[in-house]
């Protein structure tokens, strides 16, 4: 049984005691006075008791409850809840985790305060009590995580006794490079580029380099061939020549010696 339940059950019993003594006085009154003496007596008597009653925290308002439910949020670490209110003393917090994460919960008269850096799903319970009180006021709930954006959270509540219960599941923020090591990255993949490309060029040169050594190697050897046959080729010619003019001389002394 909540506190407001118990003073509102307990301001039904008052108001049924105070008017059965209010006509068991009147019907003794009215014994010892006159009847109109007797009314007035009465209705004195339940206003002041009224009065004293309403002295009391108590009405039927007060029965009533605020419970917020709010959904899972998922927040990057570290995270950070802040929730505002009207002042008051009696303010409390729980919170349960699924692991042994660490955690922190600092409560003030006008907020509540719940910081995370571990990864975790917290079940936070914040309750707000104002002793039998009703409090017209609007909550705020700050929402802090990693680099995002700040969030707020705002809703209307008239109670004397507001609970909060959330669930936080906190999760690591996402790592984006910086635009410096992007230019670094793009600086070191053209170099590798442009070392690759060097070596690709020194290896082509070296290729090329070989091959018109064997090419000129070839073309010496070709030349040095084609030299030789020349060589060959004019001594051959010279000794058919020669051979040429032996026969000739040969056939014409022949010729003579037959003629004489």
């Amino acid at each position: 049984m909540s506190e407001a339940q118990f003073w509102y059950i307990m301001f039904m019993f008052l108001s049924f005691l105070v008017g059965l003594a209010a006509g068991v006085a009147g019907k003794r009154l009215r014994k010892k006075v006159s009847s109109r003496k007797a009314v007035i007596a009465t209705t004195f008597f339940l206003c002041l008791t009224s009065s004293a009653l309403s002295a009391l925290p108590v009405n039927l308002a007060l029965a009533e409850e605020s419970g917020i439910r709010l959904p899972i949020y998922e927040l990057y670490a570290p995270a950070k809840v802040v929730v505002s209110f009207a002042y008051t003393k009696n303010v409390t917090i729980e919170v349960s985790t699924l692991k042994t994460s660490l955690y922190k919960a600092i409560t003030s008269p006008v907020q509540l305060e719940f910081d995370a850096e571990d990864v975790d799903l917290y079940t936070v319970t914040m309750k707000i009590l104002y002793s039998g009180i009703k409090v017209d006021q609007t909550i705020v709930i700050g929402i802090f995580e990693g680099n995002r954006p700040v969030k707020s959270i705002e809703f209307n509540v008239a109670s004397s006794s507001i609970t909060i219960m959330m669930k936080l599941s906190i999760v690591k923020a996402p790592t984006y490079p910086t635009a410096e090591e992007i230019s670094n990255l793009i600086w070191d993949k053209w170099r590798n580029e442009l070392i690759t490309f060097e070596s690709k060029q020194n290896d082509l040169v070296t290729q090329i380099s070989n091959t018109v050594v064997t090419v000129g190697s070839l073309a010496a050897i070709a030349f040095a061939v084609c030299i030789a046959l020349i060589v060959v080729v004019f001594h051959m010619h010279q000794r058919v020549a020669e051979l040429s003019e032996w026969g000739i001389r040969h056939r014409t002394e022949h010729r003579k010696e037959e003629g004489g």
